[in-house]
């Protein structure tokens, strides 16, 4: 432990050498230990405020309090977890209310907090493109528990809300079991999507970040039809011009996403699906972490050079 804080203090100082050649001050924090006020009739427009972090990193100053006037902000984080008290949405909102320059943009992480808007953008691609190019899941959408009337194939995938990493996701076997998941919709107030299941071979991720695109191969190999939870067996495999296209097209989402992941299937006949894609929060393998952050650093100082600096 102690020699792992030693190379990470060490890591950090190399790089303050390199930001401070920019006049850069770096703050990092999770979402609640910030807090924001926006002003629209001031030089100061945005009041930024960490408090001390539970878990600082060592040679930092995480373990105090924080006051400043941020100009750029980098998020990695989801804004919205899957709990109330997880819900950070408010704070997102005072970040675009002063129009907050970021990577990824606000605008795009603010559509991303609702799963059917992103599938809805997927879906002109492919109307666009053609299934072939671009094969997006079919998917039914309702708004309410009245609504649901299910019409594609079985076994299918109910999603409920806006939850991510496996929850408020269940496989439902046919329409007996499609009724009574509807009337434990029905206590709920949330919307809800259902699409047909397909048995994997394995899954994909087609991951960009700035012009920099790789594939993983993800097996899994705990039993779980939830082929993103548990455990898995993950390896790099060639880009093809077909996963190149599918990051592309998911990099112009929104108008435009500088870090992003397409989240596709593989199934036992051979047939690829896309099932959605992830935004600026997108997990990184560990084996491939360090370089796959050093891309996110160099198109986060390109954004900064762009946008603050164009003038």
């Amino acid at each position: 432990k102690e020699k792992e804080n030693e190379k990470q203090k060490k890591e950090l100082e190399e790089d303050r050498d390199k930001l401070t050649k920019f006049g850069l001050r770096v703050e990092q924090c999770g979402w609640p230990e910030l807090q924001l006020t926006g002003y629209t009739h001031s030089t100061l427009e945005l009041v930024c405020t960490l408090t001390p972090s539970p878990n600082p990193i060592p040679g930092t100053n995480q373990d105090k309090r924080r006051d400043f006037f941020p100009d750029f902000v980098l998020i990695r984080s989801e804004v919205c977890g899957v709990t109330v008290t997880q819900d950070f949405k408010n704070k997102l909102l005072a970040f675009m209310y002063v129009d907050m320059p970021s990577v990824n943009s606000f605008h795009s992480i603010y559509h991303f907090l609702e799963r059917p808007l992103i599938h809805a953008e997927l879906s002109k691609v492919t109307k666009r493109l053609g299934d072939e190019a671009f094969p997006v899941i079919p998917q039914n959408f309702f708004p309410y528990f009245r609504n649901m009337m299910y019409t594609n194939s079985f076994p299918a995938v109910l999603k409920m809300g806006h939850a991510h990493a496996g929850y408020g996701k269940t496989k439902i076997a046919n329409h007996k079991d499609f009724e009574d998941i509807r009337s434990l919709v029905a206590l709920t107030n949330c919307y809800s999507t259902c699409e047909p299941y397909k048995q994997g071979e394995y899954d994909l991720r087609v991951q960009k970040i700035g012009p920099h695109v790789r594939v993983y191969k993800r097996i899994s190999i705990s039993g779980n039809w939830k082929t993103n939870t548990g455990s898995s067996h993950v390896e790099e495999i060639e880009l093809t011009d077909k996963y190149r296209l599918w990051a592309e097209e998911a990099g112009l989402l929104f108008g435009g996403l500088d870090i992003c992941a397409v989240d596709a299937i593989h199934t036992e006949d051979g047939n690829e699906y896309i099932l959605e894609v992830n935004g600026t929060s997108s997990g990184l393998l560990p084996e491939m972490s360090e370089e796959d952050n050093g891309y996110i650093r160099d198109v986060t100082l390109q954004r900064m050079e762009q946008l603050l600096f164009s003038s």
